[in-house]
């Protein structure tokens, strides 16, 4: 009996809480913004399959009815979610000079550093925990890893070879690496922030300097 009265109790308590939290006002950018948070972290803590709508709605303290306002669907909202996640470590165009020690060190700190802010976001893109071959899931990743690529060669002086398809296909797959890199760091939490970066500010360079030349005398 006492044990019953303390669940009824708790189980009152989530009710007010939600209560609550619905009747907090946010403007439309707030409210889109807190559900896009929300989401993020329930999509990198479990499989797609496994969240639902109502799971999202009740997280976020609002109705489901608000949540299809805002995104339609589970899946519309889980493709903004990874839309979101894998742009933010992008940043915009670094203040050091382009193709500069500064630069690379600029470029890669504030990737990190945006990862760090949001882990759960940068998980649930890269984890990739949505339907099953999802062409539109995997355009969004796509798309992402071309521009990652881009700011890449910007940032290590080659945007004069960004054309070229061999340099993209090599710094795509060295972004590959840093993608599993970032998981091993804000997922199972193996390796520290410090050595991912001391790892991705040493591995580009030496690559570029190393093994580059070697495809390119491929094609000579």
């Amino acid at each position: 009996m006492l044990a019953w009265g303390a669940a009824t109790r708790e189980h009152e308590a989530v009710n007010a809480a939600e209560t609550t939290a619905r009747r907090v006002r946010m403007d439309p950018d707030e409210r889109r913004d807190q559900i896009l948070r929300v989401a993020a972290r329930l999509f990198g803590d479990r499989p797609y399959s496994e969240v639902s709508i109502s799971d999202i709605a009740a997280e976020a303290g609002i109705a489901r009815g608000l949540l299809h306002h805002y995104f339609g669907s589970k899946r519309e909202l889980y493709l903004e979610v990874v839309r979101a996640s894998s742009r933010e470590p992008l940043g915009g165009d670094t203040a050091a000079v382009l193709g500069t020690e500064q630069a690379w060190a600029t470029a890669v700190d504030r990737f990190l550093q945006a990862i760090d802010h949001h882990p759960e976001r940068w998980l649930a893109a890269v984890n990739v925990g949505g339907p099953e071959s999802d062409d539109e899931v995997a355009a969004i990743l796509d798309e992402t890893r071309e521009i990652l690529a881009d700011h890449t060669l910007a940032a290590i002086g080659l945007d004069d070879r960004a054309d070229d398809p061999v340099v993209r296909a090599f710094i795509r797959a060295w972004g590959g690496f840093v993608q599993e890199l970032t998981i091993e760091w804000v997922g199972r939490a193996r390796i520290d922030r410090d050595r991912v970066r001391r790892t991705m500010l040493a591995t580009l360079p030496l690559l570029v300097e190393r093994i580059l030349p070697l495809l390119d005398e491929h094609d000579a």
